[in-house]
């Protein structure tokens, strides 16, 4: 019996570290093929990946940026949906692993915070679900969003596939949203360095203002910590 206990503690182990590992490696394997296929822009949306992944930038920023610096729309819209897909499939597969480490374990235990008080407070997105995740996937957050989606489909008591696909199609239709709605602000401004300025400090404060109001109906800011 103790042997049999020891075979399965491996397979356990084995589990967890093919759960926690595999996906962490499709960050690494997303920058080799931008290398790969598109060598000129390789370096700035590696860098953008890390950024997106760090909080508190979120797309609303780094979509922005990279229209004013003439990016294609659509590889930065395929870049941050990939971060967003990626970080849910981390989240959602290591949910408890993540929460007992030491730096990262707090600031998830503060989303989990977040994503709860959205649901007490946005009472219809309970009853909409998995329609309900895609949208709020799809509003700008602090930093990727597929892990606060991750985070509020387990509280809404998605499976995992749910989940995922959920985050992905609603990470799809606010980057893309977002993109092309820059694209068309930039066109209208004439690529005027000033203006252009201009628009992308607007679209950082209109998305800033749109998770506040996401967030929170009324009355000061909550703080979200464990007691």
């Amino acid at each position: 019996m103790a042997g049999e206990r020891r075979v399965l503690s491996r397979a356990d182990l084995r589990g967890r570290l093919g759960r926690l590992v595999l996906p962490l490696l499709l960050y690494p394997l997303y920058a080799l093929v931008l290398y790969l296929v598109f060598p000129d822009e390789a370096v700035f949306y590696t860098g953008l990946m890390a950024a997106y992944i760090v909080p508190p930038v979120g797309r609303e920023a780094l979509i922005p940026l990279a229209a004013t610096l003439g990016q294609p729309w659509w590889l930065t819209a395929l870049t941050c949906t990939y971060v967003d897909v990626v970080g849910c499939l981390v989240v959602v597969l290591n949910f408890d692993l993540i929460l007992g480490l030491p730096y990262i374990g707090p600031r998830l235990a503060a989303l989990v915070g977040t994503g709860r008080a959205v649901l007490e407070r946005r009472t219809w997105l309970r009853c909409l679900s998995g329609a309900g995740l895609v949208l709020f996937t799809s509003l700008p957050m602090e930093g990727s969003g597929g892990v606060g989606g991750a985070v509020v489909g387990r509280l809404l008591g998605l499976g995992e596939r749910g989940v995922i696909c959920c985050v992905g199609l609603g990470a799809a239709v606010g980057s893309v949203l977002l993109a092309l709605g820059t694209e068309a602000a930039l066109s209208l401004t004439g690529g005027e360095l000033y203006f252009t300025i201009v628009l992308l400090l607007v679209l950082v404060a209109g998305g800033y203002m749109l998770r506040r109001v996401a967030l929170l109906d009324k009355g000061p800011t909550p703080t979200y910590r464990e007691r």
